[in-house]
């Protein structure tokens, strides 16, 4: 009896192996990449800085980007401000995550802002919505003149959507 019992569990010790090895591969080497979760919702990081206001005389029309490497974060920042004071603090891995850079035409007056505020997932579409909310001041607020345009960037985990964006325009009203 005992014969037959070893002979039984030896036909199983291959695929103990086996299943053994795929759980230690996928533990020390693909854990990170998230191989199985493959409805996973885009994280979104906040950068140190953003959104921010560029006062500047230069004329500007607004700009809706992804930005998928730091050649192409090079341009958008130097087409924003040629003077290179305009940088990021975070580091920004491109491997892993995209940027979304947005910007506002010109204002000449304070009180407007612009920032990434929401994104929405369509998953029938395989469309990613960025919604960028525009705020701009309400009647009880002191504005003053100031020629400026403002600029947010977040940065979002990779994904294989497409990704658009729309204007949610908000007046802010002052105390």
């Amino acid at each position: 009896m005992t014969k037959i019992n070893i002979k039984t569990g030896l036909k199983f010790l291959p695929l103990l192996v086996l299943v053994i090895a795929a759980v230690l591969l996928y533990i020390f080497f693909l854990k990170d990449k998230n191989v199985f979760n493959i409805d996973k919702k885009p994280e979104v990081r906040r950068l140190t800085g953003f959104p921010t206001n560029i006062y500047t005389e230069k004329v500007f029309e607004k700009k809706r980007e992804v930005i998928k490497s730091s050649e192409e974060l090079a341009k958008f920042l130097n087409s924003i401000d040629d003077t290179g004071a305009l940088i990021l603090k975070d580091p920004v891995d491109f491997d892993k995550e995209f940027l979304l850079g947005v910007s506002s035409k010109n204002y000449e007056e304070t009180g407007h802002e612009v920032r990434i505020k929401k994104l929405y997932e369509d998953k029938e579409k395989n469309i990613l919505l960025v919604s960028v909310k525009e705020i701009e001041p309400g009647e009880t607020c002191e504005i003053e003149p100031s020629r400026y345009i403002s600029i947010d960037i977040v940065a979002i985990s990779k994904t294989e959507k497409v990704i658009d964006f729309e204007r949610v325009k908000e007046t802010q009203e002052c105390n």
